[in-house]
Parts: structure tokens; sequence; C-alpha cells
């Protein structure tokens, strides 16, 4: 590995890592408490217009019941509104394209025998994709183009809706309360079945972006502290590996020129200290190694340079 690597990669990886650490938690964190958040408000949602029907509600008046769900899915986060007569009377579903009802009701009427039990649940809607798999069959140009553009006014992916499911009772004074999921049932027989479903497509895109927000801002965080600490480390980084060659050249008997940081720019204060001392020992080891030397003996400098004159001649 080339010297200075190894730190450089720590230095980094210590710097970094701590805020991408941070930035998915709290990415993850946002997305469990987008989840929970898109609950409560529906279930909130729900249970209101449930509650609003079952003290109006009248189903043996049948242009009422058709004014009243109309109005409730006129509200931005009401999808669909299914009322079932306890006596078996008319059923009543209406949405907000009433075109589609059928295929919506087919969708929630499977969920609803998968979970019978069930008072609040999720289920997906598939009525794009039920319109776009009957426009492919058709080969009667019109038709094939009115299905088409069913299927265009409803969301082109499967849209999933919060359902809340209740019971309105009456009792034998004339008074209405309503069962909601979790709740015991009030005294007095039961009036008709609620289903309320929900979807709040634009507050889950709103909470949706602050996620995506809190992860961008994170990623950013994190490049921008790369990019600072590659600088600040590089001036650790660099004065150490030259120290470290000039040490490796004096471990090789390499004791000719000084030692210091200059090619290094500004370093850092301690590695200044630590390059004059590397300094000062590779004198000292200069002084030592020219002491060392065999000195030459009195009159032996002026034979030999006697004999270097007679080998020239």
């Amino acid at each position: 590995m080339t010297p200075g690597r190894g730190l450089l990669a720590r230095l980094l990886a210590i710097t970094v890592l701590p805020v991408l650490t941070v930035g998915v938690v709290v990415a993850l964190l946002l997305g469990a408490l987008r989840m929970s958040a898109l609950r409560a408000i529906d279930e909130s949602l729900a249970s209101t217009v449930a509650r609003i029907l079952a003290t109006t509600l009248d189903v043996s008046d049948l242009s009422q019941v058709a004014s009243q769900l109309q109005a409730a899915v006129g509200a931005e986060n009401v999808a669909f509104v299914d009322v079932r007569p306890a006596e078996g009377g008319l059923r009543f579903f209406r949405s907000k394209t009433p075109d589609t009802d059928w295929a919506l009701r087919a969708a929630y009427d499977r969920a609803t025998a998968n979970a019978p039990a069930d008072h609040r649940f999720l289920f997906r809607d598939d009525r794009a994709e039920l319109y776009r798999q009957a426009a492919a069959q058709v080969g009667d140009p019109a038709v094939r183009a009115r299905l088409s553009e069913v299927a265009s006014r409803n969301s082109p992916a499967e849209t999933a809706y919060q359902v809340v499911r209740a019971g309105v009772y009456e009792n034998r004074f004339g008074g209405r309360a309503l069962r909601l999921p979790g709740e015991a049932a009030p005294p007095g027989r039961l009036l008709f079945g609620l289903g309320v479903g929900v979807n709040n497509t634009v507050i889950e895109g709103l909470l949706s972006r602050q996620q995506w927000l809190a992860a961008g801002t994170s990623t950013l965080a994190a490049l921008l502290a790369a990019g600072l600490a590659w600088r600040a480390t590089r001036r650790i980084v660099r004065p150490i590996v030259l120290l470290t060659r000039a040490a490796d050249r004096l471990s090789l008997g390499e004791l000719a020129g000084p030692v210091s940081l200059e090619r290094s720019g500004r370093a850092v204060t301690e590695l200044s200290d630590l390059a004059q001392a590397i300094e000062r020992l590779r004198t000292s080891l200069a002084l030592a190694m020219s002491r060392l030397r065999p000195q030459p003996l009195p009159g032996q400098a002026q034979v030999s340079a006697a004999a270097q004159e007679r080998r020239e001649v």
C-alpha cells in the first residue's frame, strides 16, 4: 500500500461514516413516522366521515342517500363510501369516479372476503389496469378509446386505500350509535354497515418529500465532510509520508541532505517539531559516523600525497 493511504482512508471513514449513519437513521425514522402519521390521519378522517353519515343517513330515502354519499366523496381525501343495510336492503357504493365503481367495489369486496373479521385494512385499487386490459381486447376503436380514457382518469399505478368499517346501531328510543373498530357493540339493532375509504395522496407526497429531503441533505453533508476531511487529512498525511521516507533514508545510512517539510506546504506544528527532531538526529548521526571513520596517522598524509604525485608522473 502507498505510504499514507491507510491513514488517509481511516481518517476519511471516521469523518464521513458518522454523518452517513446519522442520515440513514434519520431517513428510516422519518419513514416510520410517515407511515404511522398517515395511518393516524386516515383513520381519523374515515372515522369522522363515518360518524357524520351515521347520524344523518337514512337508507330508506334513496335520493337522500345518493346526495349524501356524493357530498362525502366530494371531500378531497375521501375515496369511496360503502353502505350495506343490515336487513338485506339495497347496497350503496359511491366513489369519485362513478363509472368505475363496479371495478373498485369488486376489489373492495375481495379484500373484505379475504379478511372478513377485520374492520380496518388496506387494499389496492386495480381499476386502471382492468380498463387497460379491456381496451387491449376490444376491436372497436371507439370503445377502445373510451376505455383508455376511463383508465387514464384513474391512478396510473395501484393505489392503496385505508378503509375503516363501522356499524351503525339504533336503540329503542331512536337514538343512533356508531361502532368503530375495537369498540364494543352498543345496545340496539344494527341499521347498516359503513365502509369509508380514504387516500391521503397529497399529505403522503409531502411527507415523502420531507424524507427524501432529509436523505439528500445528509448525503450532501457527508460529501462536504468528505471534501473537508480530504483537505485536512492531506495536511497531516503528506508530512508524515515525507518524514517516513526521511527516516527510511537514515536507516539505510543516507545522511546527506537536510530533513524539512517545505514541499508539504503548511504543516501541523507537532509534525514540524518532529521534522526538526529527525534533522537533529541526522546531524548527530553524521557527526558520529565522521568520528568513527579511521583517521590518517601523522606524516601519512604527506606520503600518500607524494605517492600520488609519482603515479601521475
